[in-house]
């Protein structure tokens, strides 16, 4: 397992149950990016979650990876966060 480099930016996850309009059942998500806004971190998530079309969210948990991940498909979405983009994993329960 390796470590991102000292002078990179944290890699942020927030863990959602989301909602398509319509939809009874949850579905949950991982959300993982890099944001310089820690404040606006929320916000930032919510907006992503309703560009892929989620109506409503109700966030579950906000942290930070501090190490690589040792499974996908975290470890994919964590290289795509490191690159500045967004990652979205979705779980179908």
């Amino acid at each position: 397992m390796s470590t991102p480099p000292a002078d990179s930016k944290p890699v942020h996850l927030i863990i959602a149950d989301v909602w398509k309009k319509g939809e009874e059942d949850s579905r949950q998500v991982h959300v993982l990016l890099m944001n310089d806004d820690t404040d606006g971190l929320v916000q930032t998530a919510l907006q992503i979650l309703a560009n892929e079309g989620y109506e409503e969210a109700e966030l579950l948990e906000i942290g930070t990876l501090t190490t690589e991940p040792e499974e996908e498909p975290h470890l994919s979405a964590w290289k795509t966060a490191l690159t500045g983009q967004v990652a979205l994993i979705e779980f179908n329960e």
